[in-house]
Parts: structure tokens; sequence; C-alpha cells
């Protein structure tokens, strides 16, 4: 009976998936379903340190899954796209642990000629300062053996594979319109209504709903107005007390002041507003701004861009949708989480760049209306993205790639500083530097096979003045190094390397559910060191489907207190695929 689990628990995905496979060799020849799926297998084998006793010498776990996407189009117009997601773990028997389960599902199309709709799941990205998934801490321009891992399994399995953008449930439309002999040119409306929570016997429901208008007036000058509101119904539990709302507007301008054939001077920015109103017996609100303005430099011969901003976030500016951190530093990693020799004294791991770059369930799939907690030793100037709040300064970027890419940089700096002080009457000032290189050497010589060095480093200081108790200083380094070299076609050895150090001291805020800061948690005596050293073999079958055998060395360091060391290997094998 244990056999037919899968079956009982799973029963509606499974008839679903074999009508519409029977549906689509009914339909073949009409082309109205179509199949396309994500397969990986993945094995991990785990081992720490001989220090530890608490753990056996050897954890291992693995699963097989596949991902199976069934697009549907009934008519010319209508697209509905359902994926159904059977697993498999390694450690059961027969079917023992694996389940299936609708991972995803939307539908789309078009009304008349001009509105777009999607219902359902999406993905939904504005700007860095209303509706944006920061890129998560603990990474630099990573090494292939490294970014392989967290694009393909962490961030898929987190639905933050598209790049900055939410993974939403709701709907979205679209439309466009062009005009002639008319100062404006073409105008595009984008609307959303989400839904953020649905309502619980303590909290009430919540929804998200706003959209963009974009206007574009010939080559030189687009604008565009942004307008979101993160609310709740508290009538619907009846609890008005506990109901909040987080509007966002903002206006954007594009503007080419100089639009030759050769060179491009545009001047850039964004500037807006929020309101965080609570509701009820608690009933205040607050207001704050922001602006960020500056200039791009675009030299089209050179292949060079430039560009210079200034920067100011009031300290009362809260934007959820942009603010919400993509790592959850409240969770704790699934892999060998407790260590240590002393039963009666066991010890907790916290999350690592180890952990940022393979674990999933470190990391936030859901917009949030508090300001989630940090750990500054990964990121203290700009913990929340562009959008964090109290930060005023210059920020610079410069970005270069030869024709044929044989060099690419980005390279970034950025001098803040508070607004208000934070605990103490002094101001901390931030420096940033950060740069990533790609040096594909086969493109100097014209190889047909790869040979590329990855190179990335980011430097960042906080300090700030006063008396021994309020005084700070803070040096975080983050060193990330690869290397791919493919000895036979499509056949590559893969080498990386990733280093994180920090050391000084920081007061971290508290704050309550009003977003008020009630304490500071002092960080003293920092002194840390993080570094990871992978090398492996990966053969590409074709660019998305990849077979790679890695083995990763792991070293945490605690230079103040010896007992808080450990280290972890793990070896890996994948196979991933897109077809």
């Amino acid at each position: 009976m244990k056999n037919l689990h899968l079956y009982f628990m799973n029963k509606k995905a499974i008839v679903l998936c074999f009508v519409l496979f029977n549906i689509h060799l009914m339909n073949a020849q009409d082309d109205k379903i179509k199949f396309g799926a994500y397969a990986r297998a993945l094995q991990q084998s785990n081992t720490l340190g001989k220090s530890d006793t608490l753990n056996p010498d050897n954890t291992s776990k693995g699963n097989v899954l596949l991902d199976l996407g069934l697009n549907i189009n009934p008519d010319k117009k209508t697209e509905i796209q359902a994926i159904i997601r059977f697993n498999n773990n390694f450690s059961g028997f027969y079917t023992a642990g694996a389940s299936a389960s609708l991972r995803q599902l939307y539908v789309k199309g078009i009304v008349g000629k001009y509105f777009n709709y999607q219902v359902g799941d999406l993905y939904l990205k504005l700007t860095p300062y209303t509706f944006f998934n920061n890129n998560a801490e603990g990474s630099v321009n990573e090494a292939g053996i490294f970014s392989d891992l967290r694009r393909d399994y962490t961030n898929y399995e987190n639905l933050s594979n598209r790049g900055n953008a939410w993974w939403q449930q709701g709907a979205a439309t679209n439309f466009a319109i062009s005009f002639s002999n008319s100062i404006i040119d073409t105008l595009k409306v984008d609307a959303f209504f989400l839904r953020n929570r649905a309502s619980y016997a303590q909290l009430p429901s919540s929804f998200h709903a706003g959209g963009k208008i974009t206007v574009t007036q010939g080559p030189r000058l687009k604008l565009a107005f942004n307008y979101l509101d993160l609310y709740d119904l508290g009538s619907n539990v009846k609890i008005d007390s506990l109901a909040k709302s987080n509007p966002v507007g903002s206006g954007e301008i594009d503007l080419k002041i100089i639009n030759g054939k050769n060179v491009q001077l545009a001047l850039i920015g964004e500037g807006g507003f929020s309101s965080y109103v609570f509701k009820g017996d608690t009933a205040q609100t607050k207001s704050g701004f922001f602006y960020d303005a500056g200039l791009q430099l675009n030299l089209k011969p050179q292949n060079l861009i430039v560009t210079a901003n200034y920067t100011y976030v009031d300290p009362l500016f809260y934007s959820a949708a942009a603010q919400t951190k993509r790592v959850n530093y409240g969770n704790t990693p699934t892999t060998l989480a407790n260590y240590g020799n002393d039963p009666k004294n066991i010890m907790t791991r916290g999350i690592t760049v180890f952990d940022l770059v393979r674990d999933p369930s470190v990391y936030n799939q859901g917009i949030v209306r508090n300001l989630m907690a940090y750990n500054p030793i990964y990121g203290n100037a700009q913990p929340y993205g562009k959008a964090t709040p109290n930060r005023t300064g210059i920020e610079l970027n410069v970005q270069y790639k030869d024709s044929l890419q044989k060099i690419v940089a980005d390279v970034d700096a950025a001098f803040l500083s508070d607004i208000v002080g934070e605990g103490s009457a002094e101001l901390r000032s931030f420096i940033v530097l950060k740069g990533g290189i790609d040096f594909n050497i086969h493109k100097f010589f014209d190889w047909k096979k790869r040979l590329i060095l990855t190179t990335g480093y980011k430097f960042e200081s906080t300090n700030r003045g006063g008396d021994a108790l309020q005084a700070v200083s803070l040096v975080n380094n983050l060193v990330d190094l690869g290397l791919e070299i493919e000895a036979i076609k499509k056949f590559s050895f893969l080498v990386g390397f990733k280093m994180l150090t920090a050391q000084g001291n920081e007061f971290v805020a508290v704050r309550n559910q009003y977003n008020d800061i009630t304490n500071y948690t002092p960080m003293a005596n920092i002194n840390v060191a993080q570094n990871i050293f992978a090398f492996g073999l990966k053969y590409r079958f074709s660019d998305k489907t990849y077979l790679t055998v890695q083995n990763h060395m792991f070293d945490y360091k605690d230079n103040t207190t010896a007992t808080n060391n450990y280290s972890i290997n793990q070896v890996l094998v994948m196979f991933n695929m897109n077809f």
C-alpha cells in the first residue's frame, strides 16, 4: 500500500497531467498544446570537520525532480501555462517520499487588439524604490561553479530566478497607444492587483495594487510615473486596529541632453514619496520621500558607460516591495545546522556565504511590511538596496566591454552617510567599492574552447566618531575568483574561490511593528573570516543542459572565539536540464 502513497496524496495533479497529455495527443496536429520541462537530479554529501562530534561522519541528501510545463492555446489570443512538479527523494524506497504538486499556473491573453492581461502566478518589477527584489548578499561576480548552483538550484527553488522581479499571485494588465501628429509618441500603461496575504485569525487580509504609466516623446525624452499601495483590510476579521497601508509613488525621467551617433549624455533620475499609515487605536502616519538624480555618459565607440548620481532617502521613507530582503537572517541553515563536541552546549550555525550559495531555506519569498533584520558583515551601507532609509551621498558606476567581449567590467563606488544619527548625535559614513571583471581569454587568441577568468571584489567600511560607547569602525571585504578551462569540447574544469572577512564593531537597530527603533544590539569585537574553495568538472550537453561534479570546502573562523570555528566539506553531483 505504501507504493500507492504518491497517487493518493496527489491524485488530482496526476489525473490532470494525464488528461492534458491525452488532449495533446488528440490535438497535436493543431499545435494547441505544447510541452516544456525543467529537470534536475542533485545529490549532496556533507561532512563537518574533525572537531565536531555531534553529527554523523557523513550526511547525504538528494532528489530528482521534473517540472512539467503545459502550454495550452485554446485560441490565438489566450494562453494557459501550468507547471506540475514531480519530486522523489533519493532516501525513499520506491515511491516513499515522492510527491506531485502544482507549482505554477497562469492564464494570459489579449482583449481586443490592445489590452494584455495575466491572471494567476506572475513576476513583477518596477524600480529600485518602488517594487524590486534586491540581489542577495555574499556575491560579486561569482565564479561559474558558484553561480550555476545559485541560479539553477537556490534561486530557482526560491522563485527568484527572474532577476529582480518578485514572484506574486494576482492579476496584471497592460496596453500601449501610439500617437501621430502629437507631442507624445507613445503611452504605455501597466497595472496590477495582488494578494499579499490571506486573512488569518489574528491578521487581516492584505493586498497590493498599483501600476506604471510611461510616456515617450521622441528619442530624447521618456517619463514614467509609478504608484502602488500595500494595504490591509482589517474589517475582514474586525481588527481595524491592526490594519496598515503603505502607498508609494515616484516619477522617473530619462532626458537625452546629447543624442549623437557616438556620444550620448542623459539626465536620469527618480523622485517620490511614501506613507506608512496605521489605523485604529494606534492611528499614525509616517511620511517620507527620496530623490535620486544624475548624469549618464555613453561613449559608444569605446563601449563605455559612466553614471554618476546623488541620492537622498529620507529616514521615514518606507517601501515594502523595494525594502524587503531576499535573505531572511532569522532562518537557520538546513545543512548541518548544529555543531560542536559538547551535547550540553550545542552550537548553532548562522547564515554564511556557504549557505547563501546553496540553501533555498535561508531565502524569503514574500513581501513584508517591516524592515527585516540584517547582518552588517555582509553589507552595512545599503542593506535594503537603494531604498535603504536614512542614507544620502554620491554613487558612481562604470561599465565596459569591448566589441568582442574579451573584457567585461562593471565597477561601482558609493560614498554615503546617515541623514540623522542612530543612537548617537554623530553620523555614520560609508564607503563602498565594488567591481567585477571577466577575462574571456580564449577570445584574445580566437580559440574555440573556453578559457575564462572571473574576478570580483567588494570593500565596505563604516565609521562613526564619538566616545568609546558610541564609536563605530567596521571593515568588510568580499573576494570572488573563478576559472573555467574547457579541455575537451563541452567538457570543462571549474575552480572557484570566495572569501569574506569582517573586522570591527557596529550597533544594529532593533525595530518594532511600526518600524520605530527601540533599541540597538551591539556587535563588538567582530573578527571573522569565511572562505570557500571549490573545484569540479562540467559537461555541457547544450546551453541549458549540463552535468557537474563538484567538491566545496568551506572554513569558518572566528578569531575572537575559537570554539565557534568549524569547517564543512561538500561533494555534490547535479544534472540540470531544460527542454
